[in-house]
């Protein structure tokens, strides 16, 4: 009886010990996202990419993960590609290309952007910005491409 209350007790922390491990690997998962951006072929300088991965957040300085991209060392061809590791989850990217390189996106006085910008899945801007909903894509474990023009507004 002691014998099997003993392999009870062991296989039971065995088990524990395998699930918690199954759970921490989850959380530690990441995808990859590549980012495409047409109509850069003929710039020089930076864009930025911002990762935001909620609507209370959506264009706010509250970013997962801002990425400084240079223009000339990430070219192929005619698109700006380059790759971002993400835990899986939800997320909605904003890119502008800093025309001037001072590291910002100049707006004018009613807050439009003076330099080219670029929204995940081509959200497009119907009298203000677009909606988080409008631009939130799921990365899983399967890499996924998002393909983004730039546009001048």
């Amino acid at each position: 009886m002691i014998a099997w209350f003993m392999k009870a007790i062991c296989t039971l922390q065995l088990l524990t010990l395998v699930l918690g491990h199954t759970f921490a690997v989850a959380e530690d998962l990441t995808g990859i996202l590549t980012v495409e951006i047409s109509g850069l072929k003929e710039a020089s300088g930076n864009v930025y990419i911002a990762v935001y991965d909620s609507d209370s957040t959506w264009l706010s300085d509250e970013m997962v993960l801002t990425q400084k991209v240079a223009i000339a060392d990430a070219l192929e061809g005619d698109l700006v590609r380059t790759e971002l590791q993400l835990p899986l989850g939800d997320y909605a990217l904003s890119v502008f290309y800093d025309q001037d390189d001072d590291g910002k996106l100049n707006t004018n006085f009613i807050g439009m952007p003076k330099e080219p910008i670029a929204l995940s899945n081509n959200a497009v801007s119907k009298f203000g910005p677009p909606a988080y909903d409008d631009a939130v894509f799921r990365l899983g474990a399967q890499p996924l491409i998002q393909s983004l023009s730039m546009k001048v507004l």
